[in-house]
């Protein structure tokens, strides 16, 4: 859930758009390369649409930086509601960039809220090197990036081609920072058409760019502004409106009922019978992008034919395997900050006279059930699920994940699907695996309190960081089931 609230956010975007809405808008404008201070605005208000529905707004100021000759200020505020398992919603982030003319980052400081849970990131250029601090749940951190060629902020991305003048089929290419994965990222910008569209005014160029390995696109006009834009195959869209026909989406979005992230994202399927006790599946999926690489772990094998992925998952045979540890999975990160001492000391205290992990990992499950509350919450990281004492399965999976790292046991978080039989298909969710000496990597779900994750769990992707679950994005939407059989239970 939380990666598709960060897509959102990074890109402003979504809804209704299909081919015949745009047409040739005829021989385009020789390239005409801009300054930013050519530019004739100062000021943008986008409205922001999610399945027909107004969930959002952003709003994005440019000045001259104040007392910094030669240097730009890039101010943006955005929010989004919507509606998930009747809980609302909300992500909101107020970002400040500082850039030179080029539009290379100098400094920039975000403010990022999601669900209750706050992410504050600030940092600097110092020389080839790009400084990153950050906060979160009171624990504080510090990156550094090697930056000599100079990255871009991803709100100043949509400019780039501007400032450099358009052409169909140019191809920009841009290192950009992205807050939300606290990593350096390379983006494709592609000019795909000069075209006309009944959804805007004029002509406008028609850009497609490609962050994360997620897709979105955008209308410019000459001017850099962005008419149109969407993503998520065009199930979110945003257009230029007023300020006040752009703030209004809190009354729309207080008067939405509608469960429109649960419908976009449900694959639905056949009814399976017991699902939490089946220990052997089969199941074909259709629209699976290239970026994904299911890992052949926990009884799960996987064969792809383009984007068809065939798995079949037993959890009553899985691969032993006697190799080294995985340590990079016991080193802490921003979501699973595990070497702090909240998580050691609790840690310690719940697996008291365990004989062995699997009495360990039995342990941390109990205590998670009886003492963490399962709401559609999202969490930047598992110090919020233990301060809150509430999640949903992203941040009970973090949670599990710094308790387990703390105890010495390798632990990763692993993304993918599982069967909801109350929704009747299989809804994007988000578990563990815990490697244990002789068998391997088993699947843990803190949600469901299973110490071996039942056979509807089919992992797509291990991370916990934006940039390894981005590629989910792609398939959220447009993949559905197209067979499941061969069910085996307990």
């Amino acid at each position: 859930m939380r990666l598709l609230l960060a897509a959102l956010a990074i890109a402003l975007l979504g809804g209704c758009a299909g081919g015949e809405y745009f047409r040739d808008a005829g021989p385009p404008p020789p390239p005409a390369p801009r300054a930013l201070s050519d530019l004739p605005w100062r000021e943008l208000w986008t409205g922001v649409v999610f399945q027909g529905r107004k969930i959002g707004f952003a709003h994005l100021t440019l000045r001259t930086a104040p007392g910094a000759p030669g240097r730009w200020e890039i101010d943006s505020d955005s929010a989004l509601r919507l509606r998930f398992l009747g809980v609302d919603k909300r992500v909101s982030l107020h970002a400040v960039d500082v850039v030179r003319d080029d539009l290379v980052l100098e400094r920039f400081s975000y403010d990022y809220q999601l669900d209750g849970s706050a992410l504050r990131l600030e940092g600097e250029r110092d020389g080839g090197t790009l400084r990153v601090r950050i906060e979160q749940a009171g624990v504080r951190s510090e990156k550094r990036f090697d930056d000599a060629g100079g990255a871009l902020p991803v709100n100043a991305l949509s400019l780039l081609p501007v400032l450099r003048g358009m052409r169909v089929g140019d191809v920009f290419r841009a290192r950009v920072f992205v807050g939300e994965a606290q990593a350096l990222e390379d983006a494709e910008l592609r000019i795909e058409g000069y075209e006309r569209s009944p959804l805007f005014d004029g002509a406008a160029w028609h850009l497609r760019t490609t962050l994360l390995g997620v897709e979105s696109e955008t209308w410019l006009d000459a001017d850099g502004r962005p008419r149109l834009e969407r993503a998520l195959h065009g199930a979110m869209i945003s257009g230029l409106e007023s300020p006040e026909r752009a703030r209004a989406y809190l009354v729309e979005a207080s008067l939405n009922k509608d469960e429109a992230l649960l419908d976009f994202s449900l694959l639905r399927a056949p009814p399976l019978e017991a699902p939490r006790r089946i220990a052997a599946l089969t199941i074909a999926i259709d629209g699976v992008p290239a970026a994904l690489r299911p890992p052949g772990s926990g009884g799960q094998h996987c064969e792809r034919d383009a984007a068809r992925l065939d798995c079949r998952i037993d959890r009553r045979s899985p691969r032993a395997d006697d190799g080294p540890k995985p340590v990079a999975y016991l080193q802490p990160t921003l979501a699973v900050p595990s070497h702090e001492r909240q998580f050691t000391d609790l840690a310690r205290s719940i697996a008291s006279g365990a004989a062995d992990d699997g009495g360990r990992i039995d342990r941390l499950l109990a205590w998670i059930e009886a003492n963490i509350a399962q709401e559609a919450v999202d969490a930047f990281s598992a110090a919020d699920v233990l301060r809150e004492r509430r999640g949903e399965c992203q941040g009970h999976a973090y949670l599990f994940a710094a308790l387990a790292r703390a105890l010495g046991m390798p632990t990763r978080v692993v993304n993918g699907l599982v069967y909801s039989a109350p929704q009747g298909g299989f809804l994007y969710h988000t578990w563990n695996e815990v490697w244990i000496a002789g068998e391997g990597w088993r699947p843990v779900d803190a949600t469901f309190g299973q110490p071996v994750a039942d056979a509807t769990h089919v992992a797509l992707a291990v991370g916990e960081g934006a940039a390894e679950i981005a590629p989910l994005t792609a398939m959220v939407g447009r993949a559905r089931i197209a067979s499941v059989g061969g069910a085996a239970h307990w």
